[in-house]
């Protein structure tokens, strides 16, 4: 019988798999450029006219620096 600790590890070992299944293939690849500028990973989401809109862009950039935290999981330290 399964320990809740191994299920947990299933889950995270999967959603690691899912990530990099979804974003590392050539589709994916392109997908996750678009995404990349889109989210404001490499620019400031700072707009001095407006702080709704900063506030907005920095909930974007959250979504890409979430997928690249998946994507460079480190399995090995976690197990």
């Amino acid at each position: 019988m399964e320990t809740e600790e191994q299920k947990l590890q299933q889950a995270l070992e999967q959603r690691v798999s899912d990530f990099k299944h979804s974003f590392e293939s050539g589709p994916g690849k392109r997908v996750y450029k678009y995404l990349s500028e889109f989210c404001f990973e490499n620019q400031s989401t700072f707009d001095a006219g407006s702080q709704s809109t900063c506030n907005f862009n920095e909930g974007s950039r959250y979504v890409i620096l979430e997928i690249d935290k998946w994507l460079n999981f480190d399995l090995k330290g976690k197990l």
